[in-house]
């Protein structure tokens, strides 16, 4: 029988998966990748204090300190595996992954090759992004982008809806609404897009809408948080 740690206080154990949140004032709605109900298996949320989408998406180097130390403290909570609710936690993968004895994936940037690699040696990757400016080409750089891919980026982040996030109820079929008319006006921009990322952690509800709509593999922030479970914990085939 495997050995397990004592707890320092009375709290629960055996979470599956850890996930880094910011400290941001969101709707989180089924499907969204820090709504619990998202999983098929037991998460733990851990919101990293000051991880505001400001400073998280820009890549501040100060804000490093508090995101490993949330990372150290899932680890120590048992988790299998760590990721996150903002793409852009790329930033910090390295970071992260030299904390904690556990594996990283913190974005869903980090699907990007694998992405490139389905969309082929002719297809462009069109990528849905929260802020387009932020994307940057070093940051995709850091996910692994192969230097002869052909990628398009677009967002919503103009949109009264993304823009009201922190501020009012979400009207998920209006926001929907808005994420694929930008998927098609996207590819039809780009008619070679062979494969769609949503970078964004509250896209992911959608994903079924843009992939039936445009009839293309999508890749999102589940897509990698249920690979990052699938490799930490297969199971023997049945006798």
């Amino acid at each position: 029988m495997p050995t397990y740690p004592l707890l320092p206080q009375a709290q629960a154990y055996g979470y599956e998966i850890g996930i880094l949140l910011l400290d941001e004032v969101e709707t989180h709605v089924p499907g969204d990748t820090a709504h619990a109900g998202t999983y098929p298996f037991p998460v733990l949320f851990k919101v990293v204090p000051g991880a505001t989408a400001a400073r998280i998406t820009t890549g501040d180097p100060t804000a490093a300190a508090n995101v490993v130390a949330a990372a150290r403290e899932l680890a120590r909570m048992g988790v299998k595996g760590i990721s996150s609710n903002c793409g852009f936690m790329l930033h910090y993968q390295h970071a992260v992954a030299a904390a904690v004895d556990v594996p990283v994936m913190l974005s869903s940037l980090l699907q990007v090759p694998l992405a490139c690699q389905v969309a082929g040696p002719d297809g462009r990757l069109g990528i849905l992004t929260a802020f387009t400016k932020r994307l940057k080409p070093e940051v995709l750089a850091l996910a692994g982008l192969p230097k002869d891919a052909k990628y398009a980026v677009t967002s919503i982040e103009d949109s009264p809806e993304f823009k009201g996030l922190a501020e009012q109820d979400l009207d998920t079929d209006r926001f929907g609404e808005r994420l694929l008319d930008a998927a098609q006006e996207m590819v039809q921009r780009h008619s070679d897009i062979r494969a769609v990322l949503l970078e964004c952690a509250l896209f992911p509800p959608y994903a079924a809408l843009i992939q039936e709509a445009l009839r293309l593999p999508v890749f999102d922030f589940v897509s990698l948080i249920s690979n990052l479970h699938a490799v930490t914990h297969r199971r023997a085939p049945p006798v």
